[in-house]
């Protein structure tokens, strides 16, 4: 006999997944904010957000920090999260399959609402799309979803590997054509000032259509770079630890022994290498074959410092008062998908012209001031709405369109077991 299919009660959930969630909304938020506010293109022009020592600073410390650190994290909770609730739906009597297809494709609508109506840098589509791909892996045993993982990680930085020994050895061959990368250089340079005009001072209409299409670039550069089959590595370790229960299992530990295996070597690893990568990105020439050396390690590296920062997390956690005051962060994470969307809204207006127009104009430091600002506002604004309502205002949505009924929105007072 089967049973109604609902969505997770909240005192089932494992919180320590909610606050590594409302963390990875303020990673994420620093590194979008790049984009929010000055050309994506300024990635391969190397234009500077600011001038001033502490903007310099700022954009040094958020690539080595942030950039490639957070999207992983996410992927890597979203598997679990996937797992978990294909694992409910299951034990309701339902069909995990067809309930998470459904899901997805609800997720992808929000992803091109969001990529079209409001920001280009959207990830939501990314992750629906590869979400569907990863539920071929659903009945995959634990270490074939490893295997496969590894397999994944690998693909990109081997052809990628492959490209640069080519650069490398057709620049020793033949002279550079130094012409030809200027008049590359100099309509990449005429394209970030169109940017900055048609953002900062556009109508609407001309805001959309080039959003539309840097939404297509961005797509294109996900796929070629290998950050796509980067995700769906990363997701299906997270199905992975879902399958393993390691999250369960970590909050069954007493919490002086709550530990991630080789978390501490991660995060030291990870921040040595991923300050390395930073320094070689900034020091290298833009025409070196060698410059498109640390965007191919970083597939590899920036989820190494990911896991760091999990593992630190799952250390501090372990302390009763640390705990405490880290649990505003997981009512941010339960309205993660709300939270993402209005941080869009939020800067958007700030920097496009139908709001304050300052596209172009904020340097990385204020920048990462306006970050800090968006992020503590959303973490008190979700500690209060959680106290009113059950759901985040877009979670209600998702999931009133996922189980294909109005969920309801009032707290359920918790009953203690019979």
């Amino acid at each position: 006999m089967s049973h109604t299919i609902a969505p997770t009660p909240t005192h089932e959930r494992i919180d320590l997944l909610d606050i590594l969630r409302g963390f990875a909304l303020l990673g994420i938020l620093i590194v979008n904010m790049g984009i929010f506010s000055f050309p994506f293109l300024a990635a391969f022009t190397g234009t500077p957000r600011g001038d001033s020592a502490l903007d310099h600073a700022v954009e040094f410390l958020t690539h080595a920090l942030a950039t490639g650190k957070f999207y992983p994290l996410f992927s890597f909770l979203f598997g679990v999260g996937m797992w978990l609730q294909m694992e409910r739906v299951e034990e309701a009597g339902g069909a995990p399959a067809r309930f998470m297809v459904r899901r997805l494709l609800v997720l992808m609508g929000f992803g091109l609402a969001h990529a079209l109506l409001i920001w280009n840098g959207d990830i939501l589509f990314i992750y629906a799309l590869v979400g569907l791909v990863a539920l071929l892996f659903r009945k995959a045993q634990p270490r074939t979803l490893l295997i496969w993982a590894g397999v994944l990680i690998a693909i990109p930085v081997i052809f990628s590997a492959g490209f640069i020994g080519l650069g490398i050895l057709m620049a020793g061959l033949a002279p550079t054509d130094a012409t030809g990368m200027d008049e590359v250089v100099t309509l990449v340079r005429d394209l970030e000032r169109q940017t900055i005009e048609t953002y900062a001072r556009g109508t609407w209409g001309q805001i959309f259509i080039w959003r539309a299409i840097e939404w297509l670039i961005v797509l294109a550069i996900f796929f070629l770079s290998g950050n796509v089959l980067q995700i769906l590595a990363i997701l299906l370790s997270g199905i992975y630890a879902g399958k393993r229960r390691v999250f369960q299992r970590l909050m069954q530990l007493p919490a002086n022994k709550r530990q991630l295996p080789a978390g501490g070597v991660c995060l030291a690893v990870g921040l040595v290498a991923n300050f390395g990568l930073t320094w070689l990105m900034w020091s290298a020439e833009s025409t070196s074959p060698l410059a498109g050396l640390p965007p191919v390690l970083l597939l590899v590296f920036g989820p190494v410092l990911s896991y760091g920062y999990m593992a630190a997390f799952v250390a501090l956690a372990r302390q009763e008062a640390s705990h405490r005051l880290l649990q505003p962060l997981a009512a941010a994470g339960r309205m993660a998908l709300s939270n993402y969307i209005t941080q869009s809204i939020i800067c958007t207006l700030i920097f496009y012209s139908y709001g304050l127009g300052l596209f172009g104009q904020v340097g990385a430091f204020v920048g990462l001031l306006i970050s800090l600002a968006i992020w503590l506002v959303q973490v008190i604004l979700s500690v209060a709405w959680l106290k009113r309502f059950r759901l985040g205002p877009l979670e209600w949505v998702w999931r009133s369109l996922t189980y294909g009924a109005l969920q309801s929105m009032t707290p359920k007072t918790q009953q203690s077991p019979a």
